[in-house]
């Protein structure tokens, strides 16, 4: 299962966000191309959750809570999973686009702004990442954990393709 860097694909909504500070594409082939929706992927992406992911998020938690970031209060999977999968958002996650072939969901926090977009183009799968900082708490936040992000989306992304056989 190989995932690789990869430009944003043209037709994805994501495009739509000009604005973006920062941007990412990974892609990965589709072991079974017609059988997945991007809502499944979006929820299996999410609700993967390492050992080793679990203590970062912590650690992260810890350290951003001082400067008034949000933090993980809630940590129901399987609401989480549901609400994805039907195409709603949860928490402080929002769905902002939908498609038979996308969905792209954002998460706003006071210092920056997410958005994350799984994009089905058969045969392959882009899972992608934007960013847009709302003031320089949002720049120095997002470059400390940029080579963090890179890892873990990609690892991610991987073992969830395995795991789940998309």
């Amino acid at each position: 299962m190989k995932v690789c860097k990869s430009p944003l694909p043209e037709n994805s909504r994501i495009v739509r966000y000009p604005d973006a500070n920062y941007r990412d594409c990974f892609r990965c082939r589709l072991q079974i191309p017609g059988k997945v929706s991007p809502n499944q992927v979006m929820a299996a992406f999410w609700t993967t959750s390492p050992a080793w992911l679990k203590f970062l998020f912590r650690l992260r938690d810890l350290l951003v809570r001082p400067f008034g970031l949000k933090t993980e209060t809630d940590s129901n999977r399987e609401a989480l999973k549901e609400a994805l999968e039907n195409g709603e958002g949860y928490g402080m996650m929002t769905v902002v686009a939908k498609t038979a072939d996308e969905m792209v969901v954002s998460l706003d926090d006071k210092h920056l702004k997410a958005w994350f977009s799984v994009c089905i183009e058969n045969p392959s799968i882009y899972l992608s990442t934007l960013v847009q900082y709302h003031n320089k708490l949002g720049v120095v936040y997002f470059n400390l954990i940029r080579p963090f992000h890179i890892l873990v989306v990609k690892n991610l992304f991987k073992q969830m393709m395995r795991e789940r056989g998309f």
